[in-house]
């Protein structure tokens, strides 16, 4: 897969966009409350002042990653890590799609790349809030002080592989039902995006339930 993404980034300049803003790719939600409040929207992180110094000079390709996988599998840690950021320990579940901005140096070139990765939820944990927002079911109306339900950026509102460049699937070797996730949702995926498949928590060997043979077999007999 990073053999792939790199041919693209060295060759095929009709993959990535060039030159260009990165509003395009983001849900239409999260411009449009960029827009209209001037505050970042949910989820979006704001770049670092070393990023916007070297994004200063023009951006000469701009990528985008998505990350999916089951709950608990560790896609936020990856996130988090592919940022700079050390591990973190502690499990805090993701309640919506977060975009992080990474800048990509890669020793062949001296072009600037920026990677946008996305940690997809597909479905958020709703939240409860006053019902002074949008009623999203047809139930009956409720008194004042009552909660109603909260829409959150999740997989359902958004297509998350429109002008993604690559797709990473995590699993917890430790929980079959995480590679059950990656098999049936992997079918998913765009025929043109190149997806890398990473197994996570290896250091809980002794707790297995998902055999490297069983996924290097998948990849094998896999015709997309």
């Amino acid at each position: 897969m990073i053999t792939a993404l790199r041919r693209k980034l060295a060759g095929d300049k009709d993959g990535p966009s060039q030159s260009g803003p990165n509003a395009g790719n983001l849900p239409s939600g999260f411009a449009n409350h960029q827009q209209n409040s001037g505050s970042m929207p949910r989820g979006v992180q704001r770049c670092d002042q070393e990023l916007q110094r070297k994004y200063a000079r023009g951006v000469q390709y701009n990528m985008k990653l998505v990350i999916r996988g089951d709950r608990n599998v560790g896609k936020s840690c990856l996130l988090k890590r592919l940022q700079g950021f050390p591990f973190q320990e502690e499990y805090v579940a993701t309640d919506e799609i977060q975009v992080a901005n990474i800048h990509w140096n890669y020793k062949a070139t001296d072009d600037v790349v920026k990677v946008d990765v996305w940690d997809i939820v597909d479905q958020s944990t709703k939240k409860r809030i006053k019902n002074d927002k949008l009623k999203l079911s047809n139930t009956v109306a409720k008194t004042d002080g009552e909660e109603w339900e909260d829409a959150a950026c999740d997989a359902r509102f958004v297509d998350v592989y429109k002008g993604a460049h690559g797709a990473i699937f995590m699993l917890d070797i430790t929980k079959q039902w995480t590679w059950d996730y990656v098999q049936k949702a992997i079918n998913t995926v765009p025929e043109h995006i190149p997806v890398l498949i990473v197994a996570n928590h290896r250091d809980m060997g002794h707790h297995r339930q998902v055999t490297d043979l069983q996924i290097s077999s998948f990849v094998d007999l896999f015709n997309k």
